[in-house]
């Protein structure tokens, strides 16, 4: 990126980089970091790559190797200190998939997406693609992530079927059961999120409203009401509240749709799972079964072995950490 680059220009004797998340899909994120640091740890990038990617005959990595050497690299300018580790009052956590079938309307939307995707990919297999397909790869990926929740949160679209909100209704009653229970529910799209006020309007259920398009003054308000109104139960954000806010009244987090790499999907969790709470936390993710939600399971999955193995040096992450390549939905 331009910001990266320009950064790399400094002058200085000294130099430190501060992320909670220095690995979020590739390890090509650490070598950025690194390169910043010293770049005479890693060396090169063609270096880099040749030394702990496996190439393909076309010469795009394929799967990482030398991931405990890597390690054993940057350790010496590596200072890592995990939530668990300093954090030794935290509550219970525990973690619920949902799993939802798409209706025959959603599945025919999502199958005419899907078969696009897979031309492009196919398209991939014989030549680069160009920055326009790779735009469009991107767009129908996003939309066949949207079809998961309901066609209807895309512009212009008569689809309005919304499995996940049934599904959502129940965990709700069985929640709220509790009077004394808060709810954060999150979701990429605002769509989805309005879907979900409609359903809390429609049962007398109060909420919160934290969104981009939201004014910062606002935002304040409605944080403020889900902490201090015992009516307000639910809070219902985009992305744009999955950092910096401090909901430890709340103690069930609700995920209407999962973010690609394992640290936003963190990010979101510790709104509520963090210092300072006095119950259990419980989160729930909505999944729509056999779609590339479904997979993007098993990418989490990877990308969080991948961080542990080459940060933290656990086994069972050098062991299992994978490059995954294509779509897999």
């Amino acid at each position: 990126t331009k910001t990266a680059q320009a950064a790399k220009r400094l002058k200085s004797r000294y130099a430190f980089v501060l992320t909670g998340t220095p690995i979020e899909n590739r390890i090509d994120e650490l070598y950025s970091i690194v390169d910043f640091l010293d770049p005479t740890i890693l060396g090169s990038l063609f270096r880099f790559n040749r030394e702990y990617y496996v190439m393909d005959e076309k010469g795009r990595p394929e799967n990482y190797r030398n991931l405990a050497a890597l390690r054993e690299r940057v350790r010496p300018v590596l200072l890592r200190r995990r939530k668990a580790e300093v954090e030794t009052e935290l509550p219970d956590r525990t973690d619920r998939n949902h799993f939802v079938q798409l209706t025959e309307a959603m599945r025919d939307e999502y199958d005419g997406l899907k078969k696009q995707v897979a031309d492009l990919m196919q398209r991939a297999q014989r030549r680069a693609l160009t920055k326009k397909e790779q735009d469009i790869l991107m767009i129908l990926l996003g939309m066949m992530r949207m079809v998961c929740d309901s066609p209807g949160i895309m512009k212009n679209h008569d689809c309005h079927d919304c499995p996940k909100l049934d599904e959502l209704a129940r965990v709700l009653e069985e929640c709220l059961a509790d009077p004394d229970v808060k709810v954060i529910v999150f979701s990429e799209w605002e769509g989805m999120l309005r879907k979900v006020r409609d359903l809390a309007e429609a049962n007398g259920i109060g909420f919160a409203w934290h969104t981009g398009s939201v004014p910062q003054q606002r935002r304040r308000a409605e944080i403020l009401a889900f902490r201090q109104d015992p009516d307000c139960r639910l809070f219902l954000s985009t992305d744009s509240g999955g950092v910096g806010l401090n909901l430890q009244n709340a103690s069930v987090v609700i995920n209407c749709d999962l973010p690609w790499n394992p640290a936003k999907l963190e990010q979101r969790i510790a709104r509520a799972w963090r210092k300072h709470q006095r119950r259990s936390v419980t989160v729930v993710n909505l999944i729509a079964e056999n779609t590339i939600e479904h997979s993007m399971l098993d990418t989490l999955a990877m990308k969080t072995f991948l961080a542990e193995g080459v940060l933290d040096g656990t086994e069972e992450g050098l062991s299992k950490a994978k490059l995954k390549r294509g779509c897999d939905a």
